[in-house]
């Protein structure tokens, strides 16, 4: 049986390397032991949700690991208010971000798509002492650097996917009302996701133009970070989570109650991430 304190860590590491990773992202210099840039922060109108939802869902798993069922109740509907307010604080960023700008290239999204796997991969290995000493060696005597809107909008989406992957990974744990409120909190993150991205794809409509994005590929470290250099990479994190959901699923040893209530999560996500691909492509290896 997984030990608490290593579950509570690899869901708030699955948050914090989103966070971390995605924040370095930029074609900006890196904070070292010897001095840089440090990372931008989350704004905190998404930035707190972000990280109260990585606080309960620790809470919650806890307490399923621990098997006290009854104290995972209040931290997953916790979940779900602090999923909601940075869906919204992400709808914010998005209404008062500046006009965009029709001639910023796509092909940076090759960063966001491996910024996307390593979060994935970060966040099944890394150890919160670990996270703690990456964030502490940071040189902040430049002051705070807030994240862009795509970016903090991008981190959104992987608290989503971080959220959606720590309730899926109780579904084999809980039954009955437990179960109802853990498929609640996949659900809703599900949800809000389909719901941002069509928020970004209507405010930011995908640049078409191929040729125009490969011109300016040059030019991509000194550029502007733009919905189309971001939003590739949810393609990674959805992927991931399908091939989690569809696992699950077809787990005979996992409860038939259990690997019901992932059926509709699978078929919402394959439809989002049909609409990504189609509206994001990744630009093509040179």
């Amino acid at each position: 049986m997984v030990l608490q304190r290593s579950t509570r860590w690899l869901i708030a590491a699955a948050f914090v390397a989103l966070l971390v990773a995605t924040a370095t992202a930029e074609a900006k210099p890196t904070a070292t032991a010897a001095g840089g840039d440090a990372p931008p922060l989350n704004p905190s109108i998404v930035g707190v949700p972000i990280d109260r939802t990585a606080n309960a869902l620790g809470n919650a798993t806890d307490a399923v690991d621990s098997g006290n069922g009854a104290q995972a109740v209040g931290p997953l509907r916790a979940s779900r208010r602090y999923l909601i307010r940075s869906y919204n604080g992400a709808k914010y960023l998005i209404a008062n971000m500046p006009p965009p700008d029709a001639e910023e290239a796509r092909v940076s999204s090759r960063k966001y798509i491996r910024l996307a796997r390593r979060a994935i991969s970060a966040s099944r290995r890394v150890s919160a002492g670990g996270w703690i000493r990456a964030q502490a060696s940071q040189d902040d005597a430049a002051g705070p650097v807030f994240a862009d809107a795509p970016t903090a909008v991008f981190n959104v989406l992987t608290s989503q996917y971080s959220a959606a992957t720590a309730a899926a990974g109780m579904v084999p744990d809980v039954k009955g009302n437990l179960l109802n409120r853990v498929r609640t909190t996949l659900n809703t993150a599900i949800v809000l996701r389909n719901r941002l991205v069509k928020k970004v794809a209507a405010a930011a409509p995908p640049v078409v133009d191929d040729a125009r994005v490969h011109a300016r590929a040059s030019q991509e470290a000194e550029e502007a970070t733009t919905f189309d250099m971001v939003m590739p990479g949810l393609a990674v994190l959805l992927a991931d989570e399908i091939q989690q959901l569809q696992a699950l699923s077809q787990d005979t040893s996992v409860p038939a109650a259990s690997r019901a209530a992932l059926t509709n999560a699978i078929a919402a996500d394959n439809q989002i991430l049909t609409r990504v691909n189609t509206l994001w492509p990744p630009a093509t290896e040179d």
